[in-house]
């Protein structure tokens, strides 16, 4: 297969997934609109409870990482029945792990938000949203994992248009148990999470429906079964996955409070600068999860050329619309920067560190196509431990020292972010050259 006909594929997975990570992230920005509304303290409480939201998500999306290629390796084999179960074991998974979180934060609400400094008006405050929102983590996993399934199929575009539907159900949920309409009272806070629960419901069941039109994704009784050995291998592969997102997590926890201690402007402008190459990140996500489409079926077909093919189209198209992106972003800086601040000072360390951050998109780009290409070939745990060492030796370790204690700021925190993710590009490189990349799933 030719470079250009596997990219104009990859292309045709990443931009629905683009699209949809989008959307998702609207969720957040529309609940963040209408509780501002209330006041600052429910805008501090819903920041609080997106902190733990964010990491669980990321478990999730790990977790489902499981599901995607052992079911994209079936579909390249043609053994749909295979895939079924795989839909089925990952689903339960999820859900598993789901319950596990979603208990631990009803149950421990309040040391929980005491960690992230939340007390008194502001734990009163949050609590309700918070064992809301994490008491349900279940429904959330289940619809990541059948999310997850479909982009696996190679089909993105079907949790493109529910999740546009989900948006638009959130927004008129929101306004109506937030602020009441007519006999239907305001809840408040407590509105606007009952609102997200009830967007992924309705999401979830849209899903399960469309799935009755795919065979690969068309649960019937008979693949209800559990298979210990695949459950067991699945819960293998996710494991590593899971802890590669935490150890992530965790990482960024710690160089985040350090740089909160640089100070107001620093620390704004880093989140501003964190805001906008979002931009970029969620593009670079799109092209990984059709990398995972794409690697995971030529390799079901037995087709390991196509399978670096694919992962070679997926990575030029990432790091050029990420570099781009960022540079476009750079040279808007000092335009794009007043729509969060009139402080100079703060711009002119803006333009400074998303110019560092051009020169780490060619990079992140390989760190996010390979880690998806590597679990792809059937390999979780290298990931993790790249993950780590880049995270915790490179990154954490390296704000500390030069940011931190040598005090060159904010602009040897991005290149260290930078440097982090060179290493891990290399490393992936490495394994990819060095290493029988693709393995069999047990």
């Amino acid at each position: 297969m030719k470079t250009a006909e596997a990219g104009k594929r990859v292309f045709s997975i990443a931009l629905p997934a683009i699209g949809e990570a989008y959307l998702q992230n609207l969720l957040g920005v529309v609940d963040a609109v209408f509780i501002a509304r209330i006041g600052l303290v429910a805008i501090d409480a819903v920041g609080v409870t997106n902190v733990y939201s964010n990491t669980y998500v990321g478990v999730f999306i790990a977790i489902s990482a499981a599901l995607s290629v052992f079911l994209s390796r079936a579909i390249g084999a043609k053994d749909l029945g295979r895939g079924r179960s795989a839909v089925w074991h990952g689903m339960v998974i999820a859900v598993i792990i789901g319950l596990i979180l979603g208990v631990i934060s009803a149950i421990f609400a309040v040391p929980l938000l005491h960690i992230m400094g939340a007390h008194g008006q502001l734990q009163q405050t949050a609590l309700p949203y918070f064992r809301t929102v994490l008491g349900l983590s279940p429904l959330i996993a289940l619809y990541t994992a059948q999310s997850a399934s479909f982009r696996a199929s190679g089909n993105t575009k079907v949790p493109l248009r529910i999740g546009l539907e989900m948006n638009v159900l959130h927004v008129i949920l929101d306004y109506v148990l937030i602020f009441g309409v007519g006999p239907i009272p305001g809840w408040g806070i407590r509105g606007a999470a009952f609102a997200m629960i009830l967007a992924r419901v309705y999401a979830s069941a849209r899903l399960w429906m469309r799935s009755r039109n795919v065979e690969a994704l068309r649960l019937q009784l008979p693949d209800l079964r559990f298979h210990s050995a695949l459950l067991s291998n699945m819960t293998r592969f996710a494991v590593p996955a899971a802890f590669e997102r935490l150890s992530m997590r965790l990482g960024q926890v710690i160089y985040f409070g350090l740089i909160v201690r640089m100070g107001v402007d620093v620390y704004a402008t880093h989140n501003i600068a964190g805001t906008l190459t979002t931009f970029a990140s969620t593009i670079g996500g799109g092209f990984a999860t059709a990398a995972t489409a794409t690697i995971g079926q030529a390799i079901g077909s037995q087709n390991e050329r196509d399978a670096a093919v694919y992962r070679r189209a997926s990575y030029i198209q990432a790091a050029l619309s990420m570099t781009v992106v960022t540079a476009i972003l750079c040279a808007a800086s000092p335009f794009v920067g007043l729509l969060f601040t009139h402080n100079h000072k703060v711009i002119h360390l803006l333009t400074i560190i998303l110019a560092i951050d051009i020169v780490s998109q060619p990079f992140l780009a390989a760190v996010l196509v390979d880690t998806s290409a590597i679990q792809a070939g059937g390999n979780s745990k290298y990931p993790m431990i790249v993950t780590t060492i880049g995270i915790w030796g490179v990154r954490t370790l390296g704000v500390y020292i030069f940011a931190w204690r040598l005090g060159f700021g904010l602009p040897a925190v991005w290149a260290c972010i930078a440097l982090d993710n060179a290493l891990r590009a290399v490393l992936f490189t490495w394994y990819r050259h060095k290493k029988n990349w693709i393995r069999a799933l047990v």
